[in-house]
């Protein structure tokens, strides 16, 4: 750190709560590992000062932020505060910020899970790097205290406040989440199994370690741009081959899914399953927009074989998704019941195999569609951003906002597709299809 550099702990004004501590869900303990790491690139400069205050302000909605963990499973409203750095890199401008390597990792204050739960680290921090021509706005916060909605909100909602204007006031309230049923062990097992829930041993996760060691799982590719047309024309032949409307995150899974079996050249006859990441708010009673913490679950489309069309897929991925659309939604709680129940009796067990997402030849395709998450609605006073990295949380395939500007969606791959995907050839077929979306003008939709 140099001269220019410096760090300070930013406290609230005062906690509108009268909690003095935050339980962690079983949910919220099952993140344990993993940290959010949220970058926005400017073209202007953020004010400094206005941040800090921004921040004084939004710790007393989030005290949970600025608070320490003691017992592993609590977070204590201590009002230790939350670390704000402030780096000057004026010799970098945005151009050069986008050729850089582990980008995530320069412009954020590294915070580390072990730490957190012996609470020497905060569960956040901020930091603002100076550029010639711009900044860059670094956060981490672990995934423990909330997940990618609860996370984007906040940030948007410290936005709000930077510029005086009124937001809807976050939910601090764990006992929301189900708590577990008074079951056993046997028959909490025997209503999994009855499900079509899969039991994952332990060795199965020692297999992933070689993956891990080597880095294969940290692995992503470039972006692949999807054009609102093209996605457009995907939707309109869907629909006119269904008796349903297709929704844009049915298209892009179907294509996403389609187009994940090609590049693993699966014969026709394997059998597959492709899971949703789904945000259990207003769906599950009880769990409002505005609620804190993790609030998502898994749903898994039953099996099909890989053969099918992009059209076939979309149908079975609408039909998986339509019953968890209610509000609320008994499939959501049927879930969430089991997944709480599965949980408190520390059972590895699955709505799939988890196995097969990071196989040689993967089976299963994981993905998580964070488009409609105020990701570039940030706006500190001085104007949104030019640019959101997305985080490296390490979904399987992520779905992510271009910027607005442009219109339409990205999407990036991650472990083992990542790896296949870097070793393909420019002028590969598989490329090439996935490339012929990117036009704002196609009209060549297979």
């Amino acid at each position: 750190m140099n001269k220019n550099d410096t760090v300070e702990y930013i406290r609230s004004l005062e906690n509108i709560y009268p909690l003095k501590e935050w339980k962690l869900s079983l949910l919220d303990q099952s993140c344990y590992p993993m940290v959010i790491r949220g970058t926005w690139i400017f073209d202007v400069q953020l004010d400094v000062n206005t941040m800090k205050t921004g921040l004084k302000k939004l710790l007393n909605y989030y005290p949970l932020l600025s608070g320490r963990m003691k017992d592993k499973k609590t977070i204590y409203f201590t009002n230790d505060g939350v670390p704000f750095t402030v780096k000057d890199e004026s010799d970098l401008t945005i151009k050069d910020v986008h050729k850089m390597e582990n980008l995530i990792n320069h412009f954020t204050s590294e915070i580390k899970p072990p730490k957190i739960m012996r609470g020497i680290d905060p569960p956040m921090s901020i930091k603002i790097t100076k550029l010639k021509n711009g900044c860059v706005l670094g956060i981490q916060c672990s995934h423990m205290l909330m997940d990618g909605y609860s996370f984007y909100t906040m940030v948007y909602n410290l936005g709000k406040i930077c510029k005086k204007e009124d937001f809807k006031s976050p939910l601090l309230n764990q006992s929301l989440i189900p708590s577990p049923e008074n079951r056993t062990k046997d028959q909490v097992l025997k209503t999994a199994y009855e499900y079509g829930w899969k039991k994952i041993s332990k060795f199965s996760f020692l297999r992933l370690l070689p993956k891990l060691i080597s880095g294969i799982l940290k692995e992503r590719s470039n972006e692949f741009y999807i054009s609102p047309t093209s996605l457009q024309l995907l939707k309109e032949k869907i629909s006119a081959n269904n008796l349903f409307t297709c929704s844009t995150n049915t298209a892009l899974s179907a294509f996403i899914t389609k187009m994940f079996m090609k590049l693993f050249e699966h014969d026709e006859k394997t059998k597959c399953k492709q899971v949703t990441v789904a945000n259990i708010r207003n769906r599950l009673e009880g769990i409002p927009t505005n609620f804190v913490g993790n609030a998502s679950t898994f749903i898994t489309t039953p099996l099909f074989l890989a053969g099918a069309s992009v059209d076939e897929i979309a149908k079975i991925i609408h039909q998986t998704l339509e019953p968890i659309r209610q509000t609320p939604s008994q499939k959501i709680k049927e879930i969430m019941t089991m997944s709480m129940n599965l949980m408190h009796h520390k059972l590895l067990v699955f709505p799939f195999d988890f196995t097969k997402i990071h196989s040689k030849k993967p089976t299963v395709i994981h993905i998580n569609n964070f488009s409609r998450l105020p990701i570039y609605d940030i706006d500190f006073g001085s104007g949104k951003p030019v640019s959101v990295i997305p985080h490296d949380l390490g979904d399987q395939v992520l779905i992510w906002p271009a910027h607005p500007d442009k219109g339409g969606w990205e999407i990036y791959f991650a472990g083992m597709p990542a790896r296949i995907i870097h070793k393909l050839k420019e002028e590969d077929s598989w490329l090439r299809e996935m490339k012929q979306y990117s036009s704002r003008s196609n009209n060549k939709i297979h």
